[in-house]
């Protein structure tokens, strides 16, 4: 897996993340899936189109975004997949696969993570405690460096501690960006993330 790649799937990190990751059913009318809140179904649906891109993945979480009034286009996605498909074909796969996933993680940062729905609702009630819980909640379900900046940014107003984070994390992509691909250089970076989603998940 590349450094990228890794370093989403750390950053994603949920209660539910084991389940998440393991999950392969491709129905969404299964009995389990339909079970679980929506919040965690959507970020079912995004993870399995990251880690597996194909049409059926990208059909499934159009179908569910549709069933809830949200309408996206998955047509701008159609030259990701076939990328994907000219990438696999090539002796340096992994390493081009990174700009390619950066480019799929923005994507689906376009659907807004469940928790936003609950932040928005909060914030115009003035119930900041919920508004900032939500919003923290929601930077985990997100992929992009751009989005998980820009939303801590958004709330250091109303959190001075979303700052700190922020910092946080700058100095955790500037060790990522500077990473080799070897098994210790992975685990530095890997302790690195679980301690920055542990702060945040714990703020």
């Amino acid at each position: 897996m590349s450094i990228a790649a890794l370093f989403t799937v750390v950053i994603a990190a949920l209660l539910l993340r084991v389940f998440i990751l393991h999950w392969r059913r491709n129905r969404l009318d299964a009995k389990e899936f339909k079970a679980l809140p929506g919040a965690t179904q959507l970020a079912i649906l995004k993870e399995r189109l990251l880690e597996t891109p194909s049409v059926g993945n990208l059909e499934n979480l159009r179908d569910f975004c549709h069933s809830y009034g949200n309408e996206i286009d998955i047509e701008s996605y159609q030259p990701l997949l076939a990328e994907q498909l000219r990438l696999s074909e090539q002796e340096n796969a992994i390493a081009l696969d990174d700009d390619l996933y950066a480019k799929e993680s923005v994507w689906i940062d376009t659907i807004e993570p469940w928790e936003f729905k609950e932040a928005k609702e909060a914030f115009a009630k003035g119930d900041t405690k919920v508004y900032i819980d939500a919003t923290l909640a929601g930077i985990l379900r997100y992929y992009s460096d751009e989005k998980i900046e820009k939303t801590l940014e958004q709330l250091v107003p109303d959190y001075v501690k979303a700052g700190e984070i922020l910092a946080d994390y700058l100095e955790l992509k500037e060790l990522r960006n500077l990473s080799e691909v070897d098994d210790s250089s992975i685990k530095r970076l890997e302790e690195a993330k679980n301690a920055w989603v542990q702060k945040l998940m714990n703020a």
